[in-house]
């Protein structure tokens, strides 16, 4: 009965730290109301894909669905820190995944699962500060640095990665109402 029972509250537990973790992770949402059928405004939102997060580095469309209206693809985010502290571990990517959902007048777009990966190639190898959450710390502890040192890396991770996809977002919706002017 003991064998059993231990296997099972470890699973449990792990769901529980995976609920958590996804519970807190940081998203960026934009809803863009818009005079068009459902058709054009795919289309629009589509084109407004290539032109803002289309472009930024490894971008990529997962899913391309008119007849649903959703677009879904990831792309990511180059991170450099400013400061000298864990520089060369923490450089790296924040990889997103976007999702954009289209219906007749009404375009939302949500960003969302954004995770840092650091620079496997430096001779201690690299600070991954993972999923990027709420909270001044991340989600797993970080091994390879202070406490204080992780700290400023993560705020300074979550600073960059906010104001890169903010802006896009913001070219998208200024895109998607370009296009829609007859």
């Amino acid at each position: 009965m003991r064998a059993l029972l231990m296997p099972l509250l470890l699973l449990s537990a792990l769901a529980c730290m995976a609920q958590s973790e996804t519970g807190n992770a940081i998203g960026y949402s934009k809803a863009v109301n818009v005079p068009l059928n459902a058709v054009l405004l795919y289309d629009r939102s589509l084109e407004a894909w290539e032109w803002t997060f289309g472009g930024e580095p490894g971008a990529r469309v997962a899913l391309s669905d008119r007849r649903n209206g959703v677009i879904e693809g990831t792309a990511r985010v180059n991170f450099r820190s400013a400061g000298l502290a864990l520089r060369e571990e923490t450089m790296g990517v924040v990889q997103y995944r976007v999702v954009i959902q289209v219906k007749a007048g009404e375009c939302r777009i949500s960003v969302t699962e954004l995770t840092h990966t650091g620079n496997r190639n430096t001779p201690r190898g690299g600070i991954h500060l993972g999923l990027l959450a709420k909270g001044d710390t991340p989600v797993r502890r970080v091994r390879g640095a202070a406490a204080g040192n992780i700290r400023k890396a993560y705020a300074e991770v979550k600073a960059v990665s906010e104001a890169r996809i903010l802006a896009l977002l913001q070219a998208f919706e200024a895109r998607l109402r370009a296009n829609a002017e007859p």
